[in-house]
Parts: C-alpha cells; sequence; structure tokens
C-alpha cells in the first residue's frame, strides 16, 4: 500500500468518525424531548373515595368535589358504603390532609406494600397511615372488595396534554434553576380531589420521574355540564400548579439543608401561631410566581405577586439577585431566602 494511499484513508475514516460525532448531540436532543403522560390511577382513586365518604359532611362546600359527570357515576353510587372500616377509620382519625390518599402510590397494583419504602419519611407525611402501611393495605383491600370498584372512567385529557407540551414545562424548569432534570412528567389526575395538588416526594430513588397529582378544581356551577365528559383544562389555575408542584421536585432536597432547628423554634412561637409558617410551601409559591412572571409577562407577574402570601413576596424579591447573576446557583439563592424569612421571624 503506497505511503499517498495510506493518507487518503486516514481521513476517510476520521471525516466518518466525524460525522458520527455530530450527530450525537441531534440525538441526545430528541432524548430530552419532554413525555407527558396523564392518567387516573385506580389507587389513588379508591382512596379519595374512602377519603370522601369519611369527611364529606365535616368540610367547606367549597372543598367538595365537582358535582359533574364524573361525581356523579364514580362518587354518589357508592355513598351507601360509608360505614365500612376503612372509611370510618379515616372519619374518627386525626390525619386528614387532604393529599392523604396519594399514599396509595406506596403500594403496588395488588394493593400490597412496595418494597424499599422508607417509613420514616412516609410517617413524617402521612402520619398513623404512613408508619402502619401493611394496615391500610388491608382496609383499602377490602374496601375494594366490598364495594366492587368500577373503575370505568372516561376522560378527555387531549387538550391539557397538549397545551403542557406547547408550554415546554420543562425546558423553562431547567432554564430558571439551571439544571437538566428528567424530562419525562407523570401526572396523576384527581378528579374527585378539589382540596390540593401535591408533588410525589416519597417514592424510591429508582422511581424517580417527575410525577405529581392534579387536583380537580371546579369551575364556576353554572358552567359545569353534567352530560359532558370530563376534560380538564389548561388555565391559569392549572398553569400554576403545573409549575408550583414541578417546583417542589426541583428543590426538594434543598429545605432539609438550610432549614435549621433554631428557625423550627422561632416559627413555633405563640406570636406566629395565627400566620402561615408552612417555610416550604412560603418558599415554593414565590418561585412559582416568579417563574410565571419570568415566562409570561409583567400582567401574569403581577397578578401571580399580588396574591401572594406576605413571606411569598419576600422570596419572589430575593431571587432578583439570582437572575441578575448568572453565575450564581439556585443553592446559593436559596440558603439566602432562607435566612431572609428566618430573619422576617424574629
Amino acid at each position: 500500500m503506497t505511503r499517498n494511499l495510506k493518507i487518503i484513508i486516514t481521513i476517510i475514516s476520521l471525516t466518518i468518525l466525524s460525522c458520527k460525532n455530530n450527530e450525537k448531540p441531534k440525538e441526545h436532543q430528541e432524548k430530552l424531548k419532554s413525555e407527558v403522560t396523564i392518567k387516573v390511577d385506580d389507587r389513588i382513586e379508591l382512596f379519595r373515595l374512602a377519603y370522601n365518604l369519611a369527611i364529606m359532611d365535616s368540610i367547606s362546600p367549597k372543598l367538595r368535589p365537582c358535582k359533574d359527570k364524573f361525581y356523579s357515576e364514580n362518587y354518589l353510587p357508592y355513598r351507601k358504603f360509608s360505614n365500612h372500616s376503612f372509611v370510618q377509620r379515616i372519619a374518627k382519625g386525626d390525619v386528614w390532609n387532604g393529599d392523604l390518599p396519594i399514599l396509595a402510590l406506596a403500594l403496588d397494583k395488588d394493593l400490597k406494600p412496595k418494597k424499599n419504602l422508607d417509613k420514616s419519611v412516609l410517617e413524617k407525611q402521612f402520619g398513623w397511615y404512613g408508619k402502619n402501611l401493611d394496615s391500610v393495605s388491608e382496609l383499602i383491600t377490602d374496601f375494594k372488595r366490598t364495594i366492587q370498584f368500577n373503575n370505568n372512567y372516561n376522560i378527555n385529557f387531549e387538550p391539557l396534554k397538549d397545551s403542557i407540551k406547547s408550554n415546554v414545562i420543562t425546558e423553562k424548569l431547567n432554564d430558571f434553576f439551571r439544571k437538566e432534570k428528567q424530562p419525562n412528567l407523570i401526572i396523576y389526575f384527581d378528579p374527585l380531589n378539589n382540596i390540593t395538588s401535591s408533588s410525589i416526594t416519597f417514592l424510591p430513588v429508582n422511581d424517580s420521574i417527575r410525577k405529581y397529582v392534579l387536583a380537580n378544581i371546579c369551575e364556576k356551577s353554572d358552567s359545569l355540564k353534567m352530560n359532558e365528559v370530563l376534560t380538564p383544562k389548561w388555565n391559569k389555575t392549572n398553569r400554576r400548579i403545573t409549575f408550583h408542584e414541578n417546583s417542589h421536585l426541583y428543590i426538594e432536597n434543598l429545605f432539609d439543608r438550610f432549614y435549621s432547628d433554631e428557625f423550627d423554634k422561632k416559627i413555633k412561637q405563640q406570636k406566629f401561631k395565627d400566620e402561615h409558617t408552612n417555610i416550604d410551601e412560603i418558599i415554593v409559591r414565590g418561585i412559582t410566581a416568579k417563574i410565571l412572571a419570568i415566562n409570561y409577562g409583567d400582567k401574569v407577574g403581577n397578578f401571580e405577586y399580588e396574591r401572594l402570601w406576605k413571606r411569598s413576596k419576600i422570596v419572589f424579591d430575593e431571587i432578583n439577585i439570582y437572575i441578575q447573576d448568572k453565575n450564581m446557583s439556585f443553592e446559593e439563592v436559596y440558603e439566602l431566602i432562607m435566612k431572609k424569612l428566618e430573619e422576617s421571624y424574629s
């Protein structure tokens, strides 16, 4: 083989290698495209049904499920089972948090406790129910068998799914927090929940695709259409919830790092008993409003700012330092925010 031929073969090989290398970013970009899944989970709905039967007469009418077609088909037929032991355990218990039914995700499809769960995390969030997951499993299993649970749901998720994709939620969040997060997103729509949405942070690390529960916040009663298929919409409420719950998932490890015992003692003082003292929630509300202001303009930003809790406005304003300093990490501004909030409780 001549020297010139060797040179030609070397050049061709390098050219081919270069082309392959140039293709990699494209492949990487395709992998980072966000996949959005929206669904109703039978486990959550079964737990939510028992939960609603337990508390329906004790909560404000404003927090009761939307009286729509889904309600008439998937709640009303079960009211006769309000004396079941699982329902009564919830009714007589001391944990009535609106996010209690999401504990059902700690159970597998057969309603048995999943493996590798951190019981201390479950107990912290769900009290007795998290600590006694085996008992919950037995109760909810018997409840399902007794009521002959029907999961024939008819919900049109396409408009909401298309809106979330077109709003490039993951890209906006990654840009704001200056980090790359798992692009895939699972939303558990909770049709009989008019109380609260919630990010899901109690599952094992290997189950770490971003997940949150989306409540079915009722529209005005005169706009509910009893004969139409339930179709969740992309409105200012669901937009706020989507950014809010996802923000929890971006910063879930920061709270424990920067929240001190001294701060905890301060907020438990008698003089703050009538004030908002859920510091994690205060911070995320301020963050959410800032993200919306950045991405949707001054009008939206002003609206979101005005509806913030007093101390969430501190968070909103403090983030300006972070926005102006492109080299600042979110961990750094989070630490500053925590210090500012602690000072406000002095």
